[in-house]
This record gives structure tokens, sequence and C-alpha cells, in this order.
């Protein structure tokens, strides 16, 4: 089995649905959908009916943040949610600095709410890492944090890896060598795989992204690590076991 740490199963069209919905059942390809926001969580729970591989997990994107978001209706989906994800701050792609505070007020919500319910968080640190660090330690939340895609520097990675966080590598990894000298640093038992589908790799590389893509993730990790393919998915079945039991 393949797990898909963070993929985005609700940005797939309508038509293409059942196709992508038959990649991950004949593949056995393990998908938390991560959400934007509630309208994305509700579509992803739709979607996973149709497959016992999808585990759909509810967050609020820093893209999605606005300053009426009513926080307190979210709570039920925090009880229920497997995961919560996808949630952090974005002060590079997101120009308008007006949302930064709002960004930080839900961010923290959600970590309050990560250590009230003993949730793993799936969070997103774009331009924000040493901040996200800081606010991780405050909530004591970092030994159950997955670090979505980390672009950052290696300063502050190395001080995540000694919190204890996990980490995705993506489907950047055979073409960005920031990207490869970074997994270079995570250790293995901390090192998960992700698709951020299906616009990621239409970032990275042009190809609009299908679930079985997650394969070349695996190989590319176990590559640059050095570890054994069927070793590295034992071990991410054992944390994704570990991940859900906690929820």
């Amino acid at each position: 089995m393949y797990i898909d740490f963070h993929n985005h199963i609700d940005f797939y069209k309508d038509e293409e649905i059942d196709n992508v919905i038959n990649c991950i059942n004949s593949n056995k390809i393990m998908t938390i959908a991560c959400s934007m926001d509630e309208e994305s969580y509700l579509n992803n729970i739709e979607i996973s009916k149709k497959s016992d591989y999808i585990v759909p997990i509810f967050g609020i994107h820093p893209w999605r943040v606005t300053n009426n978001i009513d926080l307190d209706k979210f709570e039920e989906y925090i009880k229920n949610t497997p995961l919560i994800g996808e949630i952090g701050l974005d002060f590079h792609w997101v120009e308008d600095k007006d949302t930064y505070p709002y960004q930080i007020k839900v961010f923290e919500y959600f970590l309050q709410c990560a250590k009230k319910y003993n949730k793993y968080i799936n969070v997103h640190t774009k331009g924000c890492e040493e901040l996200i660090l800081n606010l991780l330690r405050k909530y004591d939340v970092s030994s159950q944090t997955i670090i979505h895609w980390y672009s950052g520097g290696k300063d502050i990675l190395k001080q995540l890896i000694d919190a204890k966080c996990y980490f995705t590598g993506s489907v950047d990894l055979g073409y960005i060598n920031h990207s490869k000298e970074i997994i270079k640093e995570i250790p293995a038992n901390k090192l998960l795989a992700e698709t951020d589908g299906p616009t990621a790799l239409q970032w990275v590389n042009g190809v609009y992204g299908i679930p079985d893509e997650i394969k070349n993730v695996y190989e590319n990790i176990c590559a640059i690590k050095k570890l054994d393919l069927e070793e590295f998915k034992l071990n991410s079945q054992i944390t994704m076991t570990n991940i859900i039991k906690n929820k």
C-alpha cells in the first residue's frame, strides 16, 4: 500500500473523479484528502464514499482565511476529523498583509484544538517557518505535526526536526535540488510522502497529476535516502496507523 499524506482530491473535475477513484483503488493508495475550507471538506466527504482508501480531513487553508470566520462552528468537524489539515500560515504567496493577523488567529485556534483533542495536524509553512516553529512550541503540538512540503531554510528545519515533527517529500524531488537537500536532512522515521495533487505536479513540470504519481515520490525519496522501498512503505503504514489511532 502507498500512502499519500497530502492530497487535494476535490480539485479534480467532476468528469475526472471516477478515473481518479479507480486509480486509487487499483493501486491501493491511502489518500489523505486535505480540505481548504468547509465546502472543500464536505466535498471530500462525498468523494470518500466512493473509496475506502480516501480519508477526508478538515482544516482551513491560509489562502481561504478571512476576517469574519466563525471559528466556533468548526469544533464539531475537528472532533470528528482523523487529522486536521490543511492549516498553517502563508506570508509568501499571500501578498495581502492585512490577512496575516487573521491567519495567525485561525492557526492558533486549530493548534489549541489539536492539543485539546489530541489530533495530528497537516501544516502549510510558506514564508512563516520560524513563526510556525514558535507557535508549535507554544501550544506543545510539534510531535503531532506533519510539515507539508517544507521549503524553508535548514536552520529552522533542524529545529523542527529536534521538535519531533514529521515531514513530507513531494512531487518536486526529481526537479528541485533544494528539496533534495532538505530530504537528506530529515530522519527516515520522520519522513512521509505526498503529491499535493493534482495541481502541484502541474506547477512543477506542467503535467497534471494523477494519484499514482505517489509511486514516483516514494521512489525519489528512497533513492535520495538510500532506503528500501518496501521498508519505507511499511514504515509509512505504521505511522499512518499511529496517527489515526490518536484521533
